[in-house]
């Protein structure tokens, strides 16, 4: 495939993480409109309304920095925590060594959203009205790769590979999809990986996904 095709095709990938989480929010709002939390639901939307333009902006490029992309994430997981009935933890960890960068670290846009997603309302779903849901975030740098890993203490989503992908819909070979293209289609470890995390026993407690993606720093 030529550069200029593999150009085209990241470009068509990029508009497809346009995301579809936005119809989600809405719908979730109208709910509370309907419920007379009238105050609530326009701070809700107002919120809602920064990140699309956010979200708008992003998608219009091959490449954003790391910081802006967190400050996406943030107001993500923001906005899903207060349309969760009783809220839920959350945590993003930076590597020391990334602090000072994030402004010059450059990410494919919207990478991180469709998992933390997956793991907000398909993993923490059962916590949902419990408010013991729990999500991590862990940035760090290894081997000139940004490792990032986003963790729930959900049920789990993957009892096959099968299952993970049915569970993600486009979002896991999107992810793949433009993390191969930017690495030159060259890597002999996986980029994206998702798998249950268990104890010892065998217990499935949550679920954890791991993305390596290549460090660039303009």
């Amino acid at each position: 495939m030529s550069t200029h095709e593999l150009a085209l095709k990241y470009d068509l990938l990029n508009s497809q993480m346009n995301p579809h989480f936005i119809n989600n929010a809405i719908q979730s709002i109208c709910n509370s409109i309907t419920k007379g939390n009238v105050a609530q639901s326009i701070n809700w939307l107002n919120r809602l309304s920064h990140l699309y333009r956010l979200v708008q902006k992003s998608t219009k490029t091959k490449l954003i920095t790391l910081q802006e992309e967190i400050e996406i994430s943030k107001l993500y997981i923001e906005l899903q925590k207060d349309l969760f009935d009783r809220g839920f933890s959350y945590s993003i960890k930076i590597s020391n060594v990334l602090k000072d960068d994030l402004q010059y670290t450059k990410v494919p846009p919207l990478i991180l959203q469709p998992l933390i997603e997956n793991a907000i309302l398909h993993g923490l779903k059962s916590k949902k009205k419990t408010g013991k849901g729990a999500l991590h975030i862990t940035i760090d740098v290894n081997d000139e790769m940004l490792y990032v890993c986003i963790s729930d203490n959900g049920n789990g989503i993957c009892t096959t590979k099968k299952n993970c992908h049915e569970a993600s819909g486009i979002s896991l070979e999107n992810i793949n999809e433009r993390l191969k293209i930017i690495n030159e289609g060259y890597c002999e470890k996986e980029l994206l990986k998702v798998q249950n995390i268990t104890t010892d026993a065998g217990i499935v407690i949550g679920t954890k996904s791991c993305l390596r993606i290549p460090l660039i720093q303009l």
